[in-house]
């Protein structure tokens, strides 16, 4: 019964995913957009190779090396999300009272919640970042 729980939802997404994927080459009409822009299509091509050179490389590496490369690319990214937190916190907070009147109310709260997800996620980063170097030590 356990199996039954656990491969329905996994099949309903499989199928979800599938109908997605073919909405979205329906809809948006990508045979297209490629042949009217090849050089897209080189840039993807050319993103591609390179994340399988990347990948490649790093599954290379020895497990010492690969936990630091882990370590190295959570701290960056971490930093960058707190900084992108909190300079969108600090423009948002300077936001000129008298421009305040022409945008809803609603918006604004909107813009103070994802400047407030964006600290949370830095801070979920960070208390990662904090948890491995703790765990193991650099």
């Amino acid at each position: 019964m356990k199996k039954l729980a656990t491969i329905i939802p996994i099949a309903l997404f499989v199928i979800f995913a599938l109908v997605d994927i073919v909405h979205d080459c329906i809809s948006n009409d990508p045979i297209h957009y490629f042949s009217e822009q090849p050089q897209q299509l080189l840039a993807v091509t050319a993103i591609a190779i390179g994340g399988g050179f990347i990948t490649l490389i790093f599954y290379r590496l020895s497990p010492h090396w690969r936990r630091r490369a882990k370590l190295i690319t959570l701290g960056f990214t971490a930093g960058v999300v707190t900084l992108g937190g909190f300079c969108f916190s600090f423009l948002l907070a300077g936001f000129p009272y008298s421009y305040q009147w022409a945008i809803s109310r609603h918006l604004l709260y909107l813009l103070f919640t994802i400047a407030l997800g964006m600290i949370a996620v830095a801070g979920l980063l960070w208390f990662e970042f904090y948890r491995i170097i703790e765990k193991r030590g650099l």
